[in-house]
């Protein structure tokens, strides 16, 4: 009797081939996911930094033409 039934079934050893290599399937899926994730913070960080430097230098910008605009005598 090779099996019996009811009795505990053994994974044959394709089954237990296609389970490791799911397995292996899996981690990398897992790896490969908090690797984008971690890339998209990068890149929100890198973009957020971005936008704070261009708005700086807009205020900048637009103090100077002030300052000028400001300092320049009323038309007669």
């Amino acid at each position: 009797m090779a099996s019996e039934p009811g009795g505990p079934e053994q994974p044959t050893p394709q089954r237990r081939a296609e389970s490791g290599w799911q397995a292996h399937k899996d981690r990398i899926a897992a790896r490969n996911d908090a690797a984008s994730k971690a890339g998209r913070a990068e890149r929100e960080k890198r973009e957020l930094a971005a936008v704070a430097k261009r708005r700086a230098e807009e205020r900048r910008v637009d103090e100077q033409l002030l300052r000028s605009h400001e300092s320049t005598p009323p038309p007669q």
